[in-house]
C-alpha cells in the first residue's frame, strides 16, 4: 500500500504475510510484518491498547518506519478490523485489541482440563497406594489381635489347670496328714467345703479304730469348743470357681480381690482384707431422708495399711474413706446424721459386716483364695454347707443345743 509520504507498508497482499494468529510472517530483513507485529504485541499485552502505544512499540522494534503518521496507521488498522474473520478489533476511543480465535480458546480450555486431569490422576494414584498400605496394616493388626487372643486363652487354661492341680494336691496332703496323726488338725484348717467333708470322713474312720468311749468324749468336746459356721451354697463354674456377682443376705459381692500376705496390716486374727474387694448394699441415702441408696464398698491398697472406701450412688462426690472398716462406717453414719439433724441413724453390725467380708460365706471364699495360708496372724475358721432351711449365720454349737 502506498501512502502520500512515500512510505510503503506490507499488508495482506504481501507474499510474506500469512493470515494466521499463531505463526508470524517476516519480511526480507527478518523483521515481523507490521500487522503481525501489532497482533503479537496486543496478544502479549492481554488488554486493549491506544494507537499511540501501538505506534511507539512498532517504531521502537523496527517493524514500522518512523515516518508513518498516527492517522495513517489508524486508518490501516481500522481498515483491517473491517475484514471478515479479522482478529483485530477496534473499541471506542481508538482502543485496539486482539480477539483469540475459537481454535486458540478451545486449545487453552483443553490445556486447562488436561492439567486438572493429570493432577487428579496423580491424586488417585497416591490414594490407591495409601489405601493399600492401610489395608495391609489392618490385616497385620488383626493377625496380632488374634494371636494375642489365642495366647490369652492358652494362658488362662494353663492357669486354671495349675490352680486345680494345686487345690487337689492340697486336699490330698491334708487327708494324708489326718490319716497319719488324726489328733492333730492341720494348721490351716479346712480349705473349703470339700476339704472339710474329706477331713470329717477321715476322722470318722479313725474314731472307729480308737476306743469308742474316749473318741466320743473328745469329739463332743471339740464340737462344743470349736466354732464352725454354716455357709450357703453359691453357683460355681466348670472348674469350681464362684460365679460373680454373689448375693448373700442383701449384700452383693462383685470381686474378692487379691490377698496381700506380706504386710501385717492387711489381715488380723478374725479377718483378711484383700485388695480389690468390691461389694454393694442398699442403705439410707446420704441427702434424701426416707430414701434408700446403693453404696459401693471397696478395699484399696493404701501402702502399709489397707484403705476402705464407701461411695453412694446418688452422690458420687461424697467419698467416705478410712483406714479401718469400722472407722469408714462411723464416718458415713456421721455424715448421714449431720444431714438429718434430728434422726440418729445406727447400723446393727460392725464395719466388717457393712463391707461384707465378715459374712461366713464370703469369709470362707476369701480364706480359700491363693495366699491366704501365708497370712501368719489369721486364724482359720471351719465352715460347713448349710442344709435346706438352716440359717446361714447359725453355728454348729447353737444347732446342737437346739437338738
Amino acid at each position: 500500500m502506498s501512502m502520500s509520504d512515500g512510505v510503503t507498508l506490507t499488508t495482506t497482499n504481501s507474499p510474506t504475510y500469512q493470515r494466521n494468529d499463531i505463526s508470524l510472517s517476516r519480511n526480507a530483513s527478518g523483521n515481523l510484518v507490521w500487522l503481525d507485529a501489532v497482533k503479537h504485541f496486543l496478544r502479549n499485552l492481554s488488554k486493549p491498547a491506544f494507537l499511540s502505544t501501538i505506534r511507539s512499540h512498532l517504531v521502537g522494534q523496527g517493524h514500522l518506519p518512523s515516518a508513518v503518521t498516527p492517522e495513517t496507521l489508524a486508518g490501516l488498522l481500522v481498515q483491517e478490523t473491517k475484514k471478515p474473520g479479522s482478529l483485530l478489533k477496534v473499541l471506542p476511543g481508538l482502543l485496539f485489541t486482539v480477539v483469540p480465535s475459537p481454535a486458540s480458546a478451545m486449545q487453552a480450555s483443553n490445556e486447562r482440563y488436561r492439567h486438572r486431569y493429570k493432577k487428579l490422576r496423580k491424586l488417585v494414584r497416591e490414594m490407591t497406594f495409601v489405601n493399600a498400605a492401610v489395608c495391609d496394616e489392618i490385616v497385620r493388626m488383626e493377625e496380632q489381635i488374634q494371636k494375642a487372643r489365642d495366647e490369652r486363652s492358652f494362658l488362662l487354661r494353663k492357669l486354671l489347670q495349675y490352680q486345680t492341680v494345686n487345690e487337689l494336691a492340697s486336699l490330698v496332703s491334708q487327708a494324708q496328714a489326718a490319716l497319719v496323726s488324726p489328733s492333730q488338725v492341720p494348721p490351716g484348717g479346712s480349705t473349703g467345703l470339700v476339704s472339710s467333708g474329706s477331713l470329717a470322713k477321715e476322722k470318722k474312720k479313725h474314731s472307729l479304730v480308737d476306743d469308742i468311749g474316749t473318741s466320743k468324749s473328745k469329739k463332743h468336746k471339740r464340737e462344743a469348743t470349736a466354732k464352725k459356721f454354716f455357709v450357703q451354697q453359691i453357683p460355681l463354674d466348670d472348674v469350681g470357681r464362684p460365679l460373680f456377682p454373689i448375693v448373700v443376705d442383701g449384700l452383693t459381692v462383685h470381686s474378692l480381690g487379691e490377698i496381700v500376705h506380706d504386710r501385717q496390716a492387711f489381715h488380723t486374727e478374725q479377718h483378711i482384707y484383700p485388695v480389690g474387694f468390691c461389694s454393694s448394699r442398699t442403705f439410707d441415702d446420704v441427702k434424701n431422708l426416707g430414701r434408700k441408696c446403693l453404696y459401693t464398698c471397696k478395699i484399696l491398697d493404701g501402702g502399709e495399711v489397707p484403705r476402705f472406701e464407701i461411695v453412694p450412688e446418688s452422690s458420687p462426690e461424697t467419698l467416705v474413706m478410712g483406714f479401718t472398716a469400722q472407722g469408714c462406717l462411723n464416718e458415713l453414719l456421721r455424715i448421714i446424721n449431720a444431714s438429718r439433724k434430728e434422726d440418729q441413724l445406727e447400723f446393727s453390725g460392725q464395719g466388717e459386716d457393712f463391707f461384707g467380708f465378715a459374712h461366713p460365706t464370703i469369709q470362707n471364699l476369701i480364706q480359700s483364695c491363693p495366699g491366704a495360708r501365708k497370712c501368719s496372724s489369721y486364724k482359720w475358721t471351719k465352715f460347713k454347707v448349710c442344709k435346706f432351711g438352716r440359717d446361714p449365720g447359725q453355728t454348729i454349737a447353737e444347732d446342737s443345743q437346739q437338738k
